[in-house]
């Protein structure tokens, strides 16, 4: 399937992006309520077995790595559970999602997607119990294969030459998202009555989802009709398409087996960075409180930190970097993730933190964008939606395991020696990309 025109791409892209962004607004402005969320349904009322099993299972976990009683470290490894839930489901439905899009076209399934998230925050909206609420995070974590589905839109209307411009578009938009949705959320808890902590982020999130669903009824279809699979062939792969094993290698993409290995190893480095990775995304909250005492707020300003020079580097960097570039990119990124831990680990001052904080910034910005071109242009007749959705699966993975272990390990053995740990395994995604012949500098067939 060649590219499709600049005009048509322009067109899609003006109401990709838009959606992607209200849909991550709505999505992060959550973010900073957890404490107030889990403050409500601690109480008499709200309070079910739900909760009750959850609370007794996290504690159960504290105690045995050895965490002390905090209502604040409570809380934010109720929130940790949670955002492990939510990547958990992430990793069973991305795949399915993606390979659907194959069939029935991505304006129908990213469609299905914002109506499912649409549900997910009527229900978080009427969430007077806790067994509700995650309900709704459910709903939310299953109905996340939007991101796989915009993806293989990209790969649709862009050449696999031109394929980073689209994801550093994409990227942006979630950056965007990540930058200013908490701090829509944190203004939500100021304002928060005790009796409904969630109806004023609630209802916005719906308001967004609304407008995300206007852009999407625009979105013309990108799927070339001769790339179309049938149902069939999804349910012949269906098994394929949820088990780790098949995943990692990418037993479901229709391609050559020489193409395969190449996915395969590329899908490594992605889900071992991404592991990694969402340790010290984690744990951050743990050591900057017990080190520098950051209330919410001064948490806040980490992510606008971040989150601001994440925009420049996406924009100006990743984006207008050709293709068999993005290799050298993505090496960049993952060696600036090293610094970054060893400079955390050692910090003892805000200024030494947030020399880290700049280089984890570079590599977040960078790292996942290049992968996700890579493993593209690989083989660009495979079918994009399964390739999107496996990828991303991958990730989603990654950020289910990593938290719980490098909490673990940052509890029984250090913040210090947890973060060096990290920087020195780092070296191992590194060293594997280095070896990697670079998939954009060959001949795609």
């Amino acid at each position: 399937m060649t590219a499709i025109g600049p005009v048509d791409k322009k067109a899609v892209m003006k109401l990709l992006i838009p959606a992607l962004i209200c849909n991550m607004l709505a999505f992060t402005s959550i973010l900073p309520l957890f404490p107030t969320i889990l403050n409500y349904y601690s109480k008499e009322g709200h309070r079910d077995w739900l909760y009750d099993i959850s609370v007794k299972g996290l504690q159960s976990f504290q105690e045995a790595i050895g965490v002390p009683h905090s209502e604040r470290y409570d809380k934010v490894f109720f929130g940790g559970f949670l955002g492990s839930l939510f990547s958990a489901l992430q990793f069973i439905s991305s795949p399915t999602l993606g390979s659907l899009s194959d069939i029935y076209g991505r304006r129908a399934v990213i469609s299905l997607c914002c109506i499912m998230t649409f549900i997910s925050y009527v229900n978080w909206l009427k969430a007077d119990i806790f067994a509700y609420f995650v309900l709704s995070r459910i709903l939310g974590g299953l109905s996340k294969g939007n991101i796989n589905v915009a993806t293989a839109i990209v790969s649709d209307v862009y050449s696999p030459e031109d394929h980073p411009k689209g994801m550093a578009l994409i990227g942006i938009s979630y950056s965007l998202g990540f930058l200013i949705g908490p701090m829509i959320g944190a203004y939500f808890s100021t304002i928060a009555s005790i009796d409904s902590p969630f109806a004023y982020p609630a209802m916005f999130s719906i308001i967004l989802t609304i407008l995300e669903f206007g852009f999407l009824f625009f979105l013309p279809e990108t799927l070339d009709l001769k790339e179309q699979k049938s149902l069939d062939d999804i349910k012949k792969t269906r098994k394929e398409l949820v088990t780790p094993k098949d995943l990692f290698q990418f037993t479901a993409v229709n391609a050559p087996q020489e193409r395969k290995q190449e996915m395969q190893k590329v899908g490594w480095i992605y889900f071992l960075f991404l592991f990694l990775y969402s340790g010290l995304e984690f744990t951050l909250p743990f050591l900057t409180h017990i080190r520098f005492d950051f209330d919410n707020m001064q948490q806040g300003k980490v992510y606008l930190f971040t989150g601001l020079l994440m925009l420049p580097i996406q924009a100006k960097y990743v984006r207008k970097t050709p293709i068999e570039k993005q290799k050298a990119v993505a090496e960049f990124g993952i060696a600036c993730i090293i610094p970054a831990y060893l400079l955390v680990a050692v910090a003892k001052t805000p200024l030494v933190l947030y020399a880290g904080l700049f280089f984890y910034a570079i590599a977040s910005a960078t790292v996942v964008t290049s992968l996700t071109s890579l493993v593209h242009v690989i083989y660009p007749q495979s079918e994009k939606g399964v390739l999107a959705g496996i990828f991303r699966s991958l990730g989603c993975l990654a950020r289910a395991l990593g938290p719980v272990i490098s909490s673990t390990f940052f509890w029984l053995l250090g913040a210090t020696t947890c973060y060096i740990m990290g920087a020195f395994l780092l070296f191992i995604p590194l060293i594997l990309l280095k070896r990697l012949e670079n998939p954009a500098a060959k001949k795609t067939v």
